[in-house]
């Protein structure tokens, strides 16, 4: 029984391994990061649970080939059906019961495993429904920045038109302040200033439309003064 002894002491060690198993004691902080861990330890588990049980088979069916081996040693003379009778009733009971854990462990397994999965694809679909959200907000940024820039541009050209027309209207009412300051405080010679007005008068005798003509040349024109003050 040296031998089984042994055995026995292996599965024991094996299962105190698996009983020391546990997870990460500094889980990540990040949401993200504490599912991913999560799911990571699961799968951990799971790898671990089915590794457990294949090696649980391997150890039963070494325990009894070795005890029917041992039993053939001690007793050669014993007959067939008394060694068929005592594995039935010890080795046999113990096999059905580990039988039955281990096919609770499997089912227990494939619970997770079914867990996981539903697990992973809702994430699949929330992550897929963020990214197309990501999507339409990058659109609609890039829709609005485009928008911005050709409103800059509109507003940088009307403010170059306006500073070009500040520029016409300074230089206009600057050439008009001017004209109006040569009107106020000069005359050409010979012409006679009266009120900011500048009158010419000729001693040459001519019709009115030769008299008219005559002013236009000049760049003024004919004029009857009804004013007496002025005349």
């Amino acid at each position: 029984m040296e031998m089984s002894d042994d055995i026995y002491a292996n599965a024991e060690t094996i299962r105190n391994i698996k009983s020391i198993s546990a997870p990460d004691q500094n889980p990540p902080t990040n949401p993200g990061e504490q599912r991913s861990g999560r799911r990571n330890y699961r799968l951990t588990a799971v790898c671990l649970g089915l590794l457990t049980v294949l090696l649980l088979i391997i150890i039963t069916a070494l325990c009894i080939h070795c005890e029917y081996q041992l039993l053939t040693t001690t007793h050669p003379y014993l007959h067939s059906d008394s060694i068929i009778s005592v594995a039935d009733n010890g080795v046999l009971n113990d096999t059905m019961e580990k039988h039955s854990t281990l096919s609770e462990t499997l089912n227990q397994l494939q619970t997770n495993y079914s867990s996981l999965t539903a697990e992973r694809d809702q994430l699949q679909t929330n992550y897929s429904s963020l990214t197309a959200e990501r999507d339409q907000l990058q659109t609609n940024y890039n829709s609005i920045t485009a928008e911005r820039d050709q409103l800059q541009t509109s507003y940088h050209s009307l403010t170059a038109e306006r500073d070009q027309l500040k520029t016409k209207y300074s230089s206009l009412t600057a050439e008009r302040d001017q004209l109006q300051r040569m009107l106020e405080h000069s005359c050409p010679q010979g012409w006679i200033k009266f009120s900011s007005r500048c009158y010419f008068v000729s001693k040459e005798k001519k019709t009115w439309s030769e008299s008219r003509q005559y002013c236009r040349e000049r760049g003024a024109d004919l004029v009857i003064i009804n004013n007496k003050e002025e005349q």
